[in-house]
């Protein structure tokens, strides 16, 4: 049979059209490293505009966000862990979220960020931080 719908995992834009020219079908989500170090706004835009759903992986930087002085100034004044910020974050942004745990504790943790908001200051402070970091591997090296 014939798919109906594909997901892709680290195609930048130039990926993208590159898959755009050579099939018939639009990938419904496209997962990519997203957290406060690495914010392909860019990319998220391109997706957003071709109906591409962005999902974000390693929100969490592998623990490297956990330390940043910001955010955790961030957990502080929210009464909230680190993570819940970079995951609250992410969601306030629009984008599909998946932090990865083995631990019962921080995927509990993980999950009760529904119950407040960032203000939008503090979302740009976060959105700032961006340094173009990769915590995974770089997408852009693949031609």
């Amino acid at each position: 049979g014939l798919c109906r719908s594909i997901g892709v995992s680290n195609f930048l834009i130039s990926h993208l059209e590159q898959l755009e020219e050579d099939c018939v079908i639009t990938p419904h989500v496209n997962q990519v490293e997203y957290h406060p170090l690495q914010r392909p706004q860019e990319l998220v835009d391109y997706c957003r505009s071709r109906d591409i759903v962005f999902e974000g992986y390693c929100p969490l930087a592998k623990g490297e966000a956990l330390t940043h002085p910001s955010i955790i100034q961030l957990a502080k004044k929210y009464g909230r862990t680190p993570a819940q910020i970079c995951i609250r974050w992410s969601i306030q942004n629009g984008i599909v979220t998946i932090p990865k745990s083995t631990k019962a504790e921080r995927i509990q943790e993980n999950c009760k960020v529904f119950d407040f908001t960032i203000a939008e200051d503090d979302v740009e402070i976060l959105n700032g931080m961006h340094d173009g970091r990769h915590v995974s591997w770089d997408p852009s090296l693949i031609v």
